[in-house]
């Protein structure tokens, strides 16, 4: 297909024409399945993005579908108004190693006061409660230190900052689907000052790239390494470490040289040793590593990461992969870690601990005995390097390939996605070495994506339909904990999924009595402006045309709401009529608890719960309401085609 192609400025809403040549484009396949132009947009729009805003679908139908799908894969859009909305964030502005500087918790603020000299350890704890909150309060205005609670509000912030207003929305929809691959909770305290850096750091830069490097990166990343605990995972008492391989060595060797190399690194062994016991001092007794190997990280990383639960894999396997990633750890934070950094680069080398950012190598921890993993021989003698040979082993391995393809035909296809397309996205995971871009691209060219079943055949979670009401709305100045508040009450709670499965990719988990009420009572809330903080206009987006009736109102802005899509008006109808729905809706979820998202959900269909129904004495209102309008979108947010993508 030859076309001319127009590129919209979607932060300006301005539609630029820019000379291009004709040259020919490869088509996706919508038409195959019948389905037009615009509506093949919108099914774009609802699944590599959160959701269009007003007028994107005809900006991306001027655009050209395969131009809009090129941008986003290349992830390249300039993000002006998402620069401009987290400038105020503070902590944008910092690296990860001054986030750890600035954000403390008080066990950390504690460690730093008594390593200053400030108080002795006893004298601190002779402290009532009180007074101990009290000093350590005093500790943070004197040095303009900020809490978790504030680096916590800032990472909601961010995050729904980045999913309502960046250009970029395949990146952000990819960024929520790794992080919950590769799931960390905000509850586990020693992943917790972490986690803000681990999805900045190590999941977004790799969401559209290398699935080896995003593996390595988290596999390295101090989130992970304490949140399924492999900081403390160390060779047992008496096994031979990477420390003692090379200790043996400098003794096999004949002459002065090889003697004076040996007494240096044994003397570098014990200095470091005598050095890492006293930063660990400063660590709570809960987080310092404990001689002997944890499993954790190794059954997660081939169950949940790579392999799949049914990958050919074996309890055997998993012993070994965690005995060889022994030794991957995180360097102490605090007042001595600097001058440790600083002789870890000195002697590092010789010693074979490896230190990268945050992240440590302990050749005195490191099991360095042979091993055998998925069939492989690991020879005794080696270092960080085995544990890089097992991610090497793990992401190409066919198993891989179909259990990250299935993870993405099911978010972006369907919940049961034919196995002949899983099939060929492994088949391109494994030609390409594992290139997300290739995969996902694949995958927007494939036919099964665009079949009528798959259609609307996704529900949206609770964080897509929030921020695909606040895009479809063009909502401003919102404020995060508000909203996040609401997806709690949805269930979704941002960042705090504390099973590493991350939250479920399913329909069951979130629609149920409970859940659903909360959806629409949230629709209602945000529609009729009791969403604190933020700003739409509603006539706005009929160009100020006001509608004559409800149902003139429920027509149009279905249509403005629900572009391309096929409405029962008149089944919403005796709901929008009904002046006391938006407090018959309340009050029936506030009768319903919401059910935990991590247990089985009731599972009702959209279809079968019923809206809420007027009283036979409510008049149907519309002349002299000025709500009127409001109630109607609240109802269209809350309805099930709304809840669909």
């Amino acid at each position: 297909m030859k076309r001319l192609i127009r590129i919209g400025l979607f932060g300006l809403g301005v539609g630029v024409l820019l000379a291009a040549q004709p040259q020919d484009v490869r088509e996706l396949p919508y038409a195959a399945a019948g389905l037009s132009e615009r509506e093949a947009a919108v099914h774009l729009l609802n699944r590599f993005a959160y959701g269009p805003r007003p007028g994107e679908v005809d900006r991306v139908v001027e655009m050209g579908l395969e131009r809009w799908l090129a941008r986003q894969l290349a992830a390249d859009l300039p993000d002006a108004e998402l620069t401009r909305r987290l400038a105020p964030l503070q902590s944008v502005q910092l690296s990860d190693a001054a986030l750890m500087e600035r954000y403390l918790d008080f066990g950390r603020a504690r460690a730093r006061l008594i390593a200053e000299g400030q108080y002795t350890r006893a004298a601190f704890q002779a402290l009532d409660p009180q007074e101990q909150r009290q000093v350590l309060r005093a500790y943070f205005r004197e040095h303009d230190l900020r809490s978790m609670r504030d680096l916590f509000g800032e990472l909601l912030a961010q995050k729904l900052a980045r999913a309502r207003y960046s250009e970029n929305q395949l990146q952000e929809v990819l960024t929520d689907f790794w992080f919950n691959h590769f799931n960390v909770a905000w509850q586990d305290n020693q992943a917790r000052p972490w986690i803000y850096s681990y999805e900045r750091s190590a999941i977004r830069p790799h969401v559209l790239g290398s699935f080896r490097d995003l593996l390595g990166a988290t596999a390295r990343h101090p989130a992970m390494l304490t949140y399924l605990d492999n900081a403390q995972s160390s060779a047992p008492e008496g096994t031979p470490t990477t420390m003692d391989v090379r200790l043996r060595r400098f003794e096999e060797q004949r002459g002065a040289r090889g003697r004076a190399a040996r007494r240096r690194v044994q003397q570098g062994r014990e200095r470091m040793a005598r050095e890492a016991q006293e930063m660990m001092e400063q660590v709570p007794e809960q987080m310092r590593p404990r001689r002997g190997v944890n499993e954790n990280y190794a059954r997660e990383l081939m169950e949940l990461h790579t392999l799949g639960v049914d990958g050919g894999y074996t309890q055997q396997d998993v012993e070994e992969v965690a005995r060889a990633f022994t030794g991957w750890s995180v360097l102490p934070t605090g007042p001595r870690a600097d001058e440790m950094r600083q002789r870890l680069r000195r002697n590092g080398d010789r010693s074979g601990f490896v230190l990268d950012g945050h992240f440590l190598f302990n050749a005195n921890r490191h099991d360095a005995t042979e091993k055998t993993i998925l069939g492989h021989t690991f020879p005794e003698g080696s270092g960080i390097e085995e544990g890089e040979r097992v991610l090497d082993l793990l992401s190409r391995h066919p198993s891989t390939a179909q259990h990250l393809a299935r993870k993405l035909a099911i978010r972006f296809v369907s919940e049961e996605p034919p196995q002949e397309l899983v099939d060929r996205l492994a088949v391109v995971f494994q030609e390409t070495g594992g290139e997300v871009k290739a995969v996902v691209e694949a995958l927007a060219y494939d036919p099964a994506f665009w079949q009528p079943e798959a259609l609307h055949a996704k529900v949206k979670s609770p964080l897509e339909l929030l921020v695909s009401a606040l895009r479809i709305l063009d909502a401003e100045a919102f404020r995060a904990q508000d909203l996040a508040t609401w997806l709690r009450k949805m269930g979704q709670p941002l960042y705090a999924y504390q099973a590493p499965t991350g939250f479920p990719d399913r329909a069951d988990v979130w629609i149920n009595t409970g859940t659903l009420l909360n959806r629409m009572n949230f629709g209602m809330q945000l529609a009729t402006g009791q969403v604190r903080g933020l700003r739409f206009d509603l006539p706005g987006l009929n160009d100020n045309r006001e509608p004559e009736s409800v149902e003139a109102a429920l027509a149009t802005y279905t249509a403005l709401l629900l572009p391309e899509r096929t409405v029962d008006v008149n089944r919403l109808l005796p709901v929008a009529q009904d002046p006391a729905v938006a407090e018959k809706i309340e009050a029936s979820a506030a009768e319903r608890p919401v059910a935990d998202p991590g247990a089985n959900a009731m599972g009702e269909g959209f279809d079968d719960e019923p809206l809420t129904a007027p009283d036979e004495d409510d008049e149907p209102a519309w002349a002299n309401d000025d709500t009127a309008l409001a109630r109607v979108v609240g109802v269209i947010l809350g309805s099930p085609e709304f809840q669909r993508r």
